[in-house]
């Protein structure tokens, strides 16, 4: 939310590559995982697949918290 804030005052322009992809992450984030139908019935695996979907639109150093291996597979 801050760097949504901070985009609107400056621009997108005004951000770093890194600061981007956040913005993207957070837009790609909020309407693939967070937005699930009232009717839709989605499995644990089709959740952990948005998951990694959505993870995806980071850059690899920016995933610090996850193992390589796990990145790579």
């Amino acid at each position: 939310m801050e760097l949504r804030g901070l985009a609107a005052i400056i621009g997108e322009e005004g951000l770093s590559e890194v600061d981007k992809k956040y913005l993207i992450f957070g837009e790609v984030f909020e309407q693939k995982f967070i937005k699930q139908d009232v009717n839709e019935n989605r499995s644990i695996e089709r959740t952990l697949d948005l998951g990694w979907e959505v993870l995806a639109t980071l850059p690899e150093r920016e995933l610090v918290n996850i193992r390589p291996e796990y990145i790579k597979k």
